[in-house]
């Protein structure tokens, strides 16, 4: 789902992610979104989401010398 992740999917997660994407729930929520013009808002909202559950990078600890 997130394209930024560096991980390496294994074939079950793929599996799992296609089965999720095609199921009657999801395919209803992509056709409302496109139905009502929704794209902008939707994507404003995974944007907020991502950042959210994106793990925060860790900062070095370098000091000047």
């Amino acid at each position: 789902m997130a394209r930024t992740a560096k991980t390496k999917q294994t074939k079950e997660q793929t599996a799992a992610i296609k089965t999720f994407k095609a199921s009657p729930e999801v395919q209803d929520f992509y056709r409302y979104i496109a139905e009502n013009n929704l794209r902008s808002e939707a994507f404003e909202l995974m944007k907020v989401v991502l950042k959210r559950i994106t793990p925060a990078k860790k900062r070095s600890k370098k000091t000047l010398q």
